[in-house]
């Protein structure tokens, strides 16, 4: 199995065997995860809600209609940002959880789908809080209708272990897959970030869309890059292959794995590695389809 995998997909976590232990050291579920027993009928209660620290209070409704909704981030900071002010803005209460790292300049985050209430446990956090769609046109009646409700879209939450979860009943992550909006993509990247503790092997830096496979063989380390980059990208066929590069890599070594070069077969080169405290740092200059390194 892969040590890392960066891909835009949905991960469904399949729900303990009642009596079994849960305890996570990182869990990120989104929408109706364990919703659903292993036959699909709907449960009346998240299989993991002591987890998410969120419960039902009815049935949750699905829509692939995209809608002009939006979350609110909590706590507000619009009262301290330049800009024309409305004069009611609230006053600000503290400073921003990590995983809304980025968007310190907004209160309002695009999201395009419907949500439906639920109970939240006090030691939970909700970080987004749903408003409802409102119109798009004509430009006179785009205004909201319902600037805020207390329908939670994000929840972290901490498990006994120490452990960190976050549950997202926005399904951003399927949202990114049908708009690819940036957002969305820096929003998800920010709760891996956090949930694994900044604690990942893998980062790949440089222009293009690349994606990497990490395993690890004995006393090496391999990794391969795809690049998918092109102008047809998630359309097939691909018309034509664009380069990407240089990409920095930066992989952390584990133990019984040292190395000082790297072998890249694809383009069939030997690279030095700059190693630093448990890291090994390589350039490759470019890549056309795919390649694959030997560390």
């Amino acid at each position: 199995m892969p040590l890392f995998q960066a891909r835009r997909e949905t991960c469904w976590r399949a729900a303990p065997a009642p009596g079994r232990r849960r305890n996570p050291r990182a869990l990120i579920a989104t929408g109706g995860t364990s919703r659903c027993d292993e036959w699909g009928d709907p449960r009346p209660d998240f299989a993991l809600a002591d987890l998410f620290g969120a419960h039902l209070i009815n049935e949750q409704r699905d829509t692939t209609e995209t809608l002009h909704s939006y979350m609110r981030l909590v706590p507000e900071l619009r009262a301290a940002v330049d800009g024309p002010n409305a004069g009611h803005e609230p006053p600000m209460t503290g400073s921003r959880h990590p995983v809304l790292r980025g968007f310190e300049v907004t209160d309002i985050f695009p999201f395009g789908g419907k949500l439906d209430a639920l109970r939240v446990d006090e030691k939970a956090k909700v970080l987004m809080t749903f408003v409802p769609p409102f119109p798009v046109s004509p430009p006179e009646t785009a205004w909201m209708r319902e600037p805020r409700t207390d329908l939670p879209g994000l929840i972290v939450n901490d498990a006994p272990s120490g452990g960190r979860l976050a549950f997202l009943p926005a399904d951003l992550d399927r949202r990114f897959g049908r708009d690819n909006l940036p957002d969305h993509g820096n929003l998800l990247a920010n709760l891996i970030r956090w949930t694994a503790k900044e604690d990942i092997p893998l980062a790949v830096e440089g222009r293009g869309l690349v994606d990497c496979h990490l395993y690890r063989q004995s006393d090496r380390l391999i990794l391969h890059l795809v690049n998918p980059t092109s102008a047809g990208t998630w359309r097939a066929p691909v018309e034509e292959l664009i380069p990407i590069g240089p990409l920095r890599v930066k992989l952390k070594l584990r133990p019984g794995v040292s190395a000082g070069k790297a072998r890249l077969l694809v383009s069939n080169e030997i690279v030095r590695a700059a190693l630093g405290e448990h890291w090994a740092i390589i350039e490759i200059r470019s890549i056309l389809d795919h390649e694959m390194v030997v560390l």
